[in-house]
């Protein structure tokens, strides 16, 4: 009897370990074969090929089992493999290395942006931290792609496109905590942008006044996202918004009067798109 007890609680070995020889037996060859076709044929890309191609066996494996725990580091290395032929092979011709170095981190963000497709899919969790990494990725790609090579533009693309990501992310899993920092973020990028790049040329009064303007209608944001998750819209932000709005209209209208009636009349058209979303989401939980 306790012979047959010991034989049934001795567990046969996973058949997942059993693909694992073969799996690296495969990675071998084919790493072994690209670096011997690769120095007949001179090519100087097709020895990089071998870590994207690595990045295909792990996901191939990972898709075979469902299992993230394959796809995860199959995407990471797929997308990094990519990223490498980008910035050192003959894909883009003869752009500039900082051009190149940007395009990589797209790549390099599009393979995060297939972590969270494949955790939708597959996932017991949705990975949605994947999405921000992406979109700070992306957010750093940009000033290397257009050559605006500033500090603001750094901070205005990176913030802007996490600021989306947390919206995009409270929007599908319907967590309006999320929304918060996602508006917030979605107001100070700009600001960045509006403040210290566009305007550059205009004295600090100017700048600052934007950069405030920007962070105010982020707090408004959240009021008009709120209407998104809630069945009433949560009226608070509008407090610090308003505050912020209007001492920042103040400092750049006092910074450039000669340009106060076009910043009234830019006013005016941004508080009729906002007095427009507010009647689109009034009417929506209306229909509800």
């Amino acid at each position: 009897m306790e012979h047959k007890n010991l034989n049934q609680d001795r567990q046969p070995p996973s058949e997942n370990h059993k693909f694992t020889p073969t799996f690296f037996g495969i990675l071998l060859v084919m790493a072994g074969f690209l670096i011997l076709l690769d120095q007949y044929l001179q090519t100087e890309w097709l020895s990089l090929t071998v870590i994207p191609a690595t990045g295909l066996i792990l996901i191939a494996n990972g898709l075979n089992n469902r299992q993230m725990g394959w796809i995860i580091p199959g995407v990471l290395v797929g997308a990094l493999g990519i990223a490498v032929v980008i910035l050192f092979g003959n894909i883009l011709g003869n752009m500039p290395f900082l051009v190149r170095l940007g395009w990589s981190f797209i790549s390099f963000s599009t393979g995060f942006l297939t972590i969270l497709f494949f955790s939708l899919l597959y996932g017991n969790r949705h990975a949605w931290w994947s999405f921000l990494v992406a979109s700070a990725i992306a957010g750093l790609a940009y000033p290397f792609i257009t050559g605006h090579m500033s500090v603001f533009v750094f901070f205005a693309s990176i913030l802007t496109m996490i600021g989306f990501a947390f919206l995009a992310w409270g929007f599908f899993e319907r967590i309006f905590g999320l929304l918060i920092p996602g508006s917030l973020l979605s107001g100070l990028g700009p600001g960045f942008y509006l403040g210290f790049v566009s305007n550059a040329g205009n004295n600090e009064l100017v700048q600052v006044g934007f950069f405030i303007t920007c962070i105010g209608l982020g707090w408004i944001l959240i009021t008009l996202s709120s209407r998104l998750l809630n069945p009433v819209f949560v009226w608070w932000p509008l407090i610090p918004g308003g505050i912020l709005t209007m001492v920042g209209w103040g400092l750049t209208i006092g910074g450039n009067r000669g340009s106060a009636m076009t910043l009234i009349g830019n006013t005016g058209s941004i508080s009729l798109i906002i007095f427009g979303l507010y009647l689109i989401l009034m009417r929506r939980g209306i229909r509800k």
